[in-house]
């Protein structure tokens, strides 16, 4: 099922958001006060307007309530991203997601109004941070409410199966997928599989489950 999306803002940020979602076969508008990159992006989207979205009018003739999510990209003008969220949710739009570059600005911007705001780079660097920090875990990311893992089994599981450790029992972390070296990856639908080092596990959890259990 295609959605429709509008992306306000074409930084570098909002044109590859734009291109991915474009890419991915949903219906995309744009909307930037600069002709350059309207004209970048205006064959490879549905619709791409030269407009000031700090501008009422602008907002009001974008018909927002039709999109199933309005994203705000314009984190470099806080003044304009500030008018042009209050505008959206005057119009009654659905789901804003706002990106911004500092802690401040994100507290701002969900007290009025944003539904979602973003710090690429901050989550970026603290993904990276989390994935440096922790031997074990090579990724992790949050998945409605959860997160999933890819983790490296640890000595202390070498030699035991899924049934003997628990883990979703004792610490509510379900095993997805194992991968053993040379070999493709599998579903695990068997608790007696066991574990070796040197395996490759994904698994779903509470985040701090999944760091207690696989950071050693």
């Amino acid at each position: 099922m295609r959605g429709n999306y509008a992306v306000l803002g074409l930084g570098s940020f909002g044109s590859k958001l734009a291109l991915e979602l474009s890419n991915a076969g949903n219906n995309v508008v744009v909307v930037d006060r600069d002709k350059e990159q309207i004209n970048a992006l205006k064959d490879k989207v549905s619709e791409a307007i030269i407009a000031d979205v700090s501008n009422p009018d602008v907002i009001k003739e974008l018909d927002i309530k039709k999109f199933d999510a309005t994203i705000i990209a314009m984190s470099s003008h806080f003044e304009d991203l500030i008018l042009a969220l209050t505008l959206l949710k005057q119009e009654g739009a659905g789901k804003v997601i706002v990106k911004t570059n500092t802690s401040i600005q994100k507290r701002i911007l969900l007290r009025l109004g944003a539904d979602e705001v973003i710090q690429p780079d901050q989550d970026v660097a603290e993904r990276l941070s989390k994935r440096l920090s922790m031997t074990n875990i090579t990724d992790m990311f949050e998945f409605k409410g959860s997160y999933i893992a890819e983790v490296n089994v640890p000595d202390s599981m070498d030699g035991k199966t899924i049934r003997e450790l628990d883990l979703r029992n004792r610490f509510n972390i379900i095993v997805l997928l194992i991968k053993k070296p040379g070999k493709h990856i599998e579903t695990v639908w068997n608790p007696d599989i066991e574990l070796a080092k040197g395996d490759q596990l994904t698994v779903i959890g509470q985040e701090k489950a999944i760091i207690d259990v696989f950071k050693k």
